[in-house]
């Protein structure tokens, strides 16, 4: 099984992308992880990535794609998959329906993370992310165990530059400008989109998704009992 994770940056994604992978086995494959892994390796894509990044650019299509390639290749064997972050626009999405198609493989769920830009921003200013091991935290819902130290490594936390609210309102309208053609994509030409309300706390949402995928498995065993 292939789930996609779309939603704005602190719609808490990033909290059930971990509980998917960890809870139900899936492997994981992040936006954010794959750019942070190229530039860590500075090989050829990571140094391109790295420019554009540096710049105050986002990465191209084609590096992003074939980051995703590259960890499709890497990924062989391990069965059920989950993509946080990715893809980010109408182009991503068609190419990766090519490259899942080339390696016979599609995707089952995509699962929308639907947030008011009120509740969004009051999220991102209680973010907090070790500047070590990139362990994202929210002193609000999910706090560490010690205040603003990371449960992981040790490390004290620190607050994004980008997660005021100029610049997350900016981020929110540039999200849904470049989104909607990627949601509209799914939910008529695929009709694989579900929308989750992701307002709720943290379990009520991972309640909501877990009852997406079990729902969707249950399917697909019946259907190839059936056939």
């Amino acid at each position: 099984m292939i789930i996609v994770l779309l939603g704005p940056p602190g719609s808490g994604k990033g909290t059930q992308v971990e509980r998917i992978s960890k809870e139900l086995g899936f492997y994981k494959i992040s936006m954010g992880d794959l750019l942070r892994e190229a530039i860590t390796k500075d090989d050829e894509i990571g140094k391109k990535a790295k420019n554009h990044l540096v710049d105050g650019k986002l990465v191209p299509d084609y590096l992003v794609l074939e980051m995703v390639r590259r960890e499709l290749e890497k990924e062989k064997g391990k069965g059920d998959i989950v993509f946080d972050g990715f893809p980010r626009n109408l182009n991503q999405a068609i190419s990766f329906d090519r490259l899942l198609n080339l390696a016979g493989k599609k995707i089952d769920i995509v699962l929308y993370f639907d947030i008011p830009f009120a509740l969004l921003a009051r999220r991102l200013s209680q973010r907090r992310v070790c500047p070590r091991c990139s362990t994202v935290y929210n002193l609000e819902t999910a706090p560490p165990r010690s205040h603003n130290i990371c449960d992981k490594c040790g490390s004290t936390l620190v607050k994004r530059r980008d997660d005021s609210e100029k610049i997350v309102k900016s981020r929110f309208q540039v999200y849904e400008r470049e989104t909607a053609p990627v949601e509209e994509f799914y939910k008529r030409r695929r009709n694989l989109l579900i929308k989750i309300c992701s307002d709720g706390s943290k379990d009520e949402v991972w309640k909501e998704i877990k009852k997406h995928i079990e729902k969707k498995s249950y399917k697909e065993n019946s259907n190839q009992k059936g056939g």
